[in-house]
């Protein structure tokens, strides 16, 4: 079901950003909107490392919330975690927060730079 949803989703969101970049006037602020739009991948490795820390360290009514800003390292945690039972170390929270910070700003400025290609 989420597969779905992801299968779905996800062109619909690059095929928006690809819109929304296009529609830019200029190269400059093309590229400032592509680095904004890029920063949510702070905003995105904030709430997953949190999320994931708080799965692993609490339980309870908190585990839910905290489970679904976990889904939002799921591709990218895959790369780096085995099967094991004890915590993740601190860092695995760096590299994770790395990894989904340039994967997000590198997705957006590929994005951007077919839309400024294509204009």
């Amino acid at each position: 079901m989420i597969l779905l949803a992801v299968v779905i989703l996800f062109p619909a969101v690059i095929a928006v950003l690809y819109w929304h970049l296009r529609r830019q006037p200029d190269r400059r602020s093309l590229w400032r909107t592509t680095l904004w739009i890029g920063a949510v991948g702070v905003t995105r490795a904030v709430l997953a490392s949190l999320g994931w820390y708080v799965v692993e360290h609490t339980g309870g009514l908190l585990q839910i919330p905290a489970f679904a800003f976990a889904m939002f390292a799921w591709p990218e945690a895959a790369v780096f975690t085995t099967r094991r039972l004890t915590p993740a170390p601190p860092e695995f929270y760096v590299w994770l927060s790395f990894v989904l910070v340039v994967g997000t700003l590198t997705l957006v400025g590929l994005v951007a730079l077919v839309a400024g290609r294509d204009r």
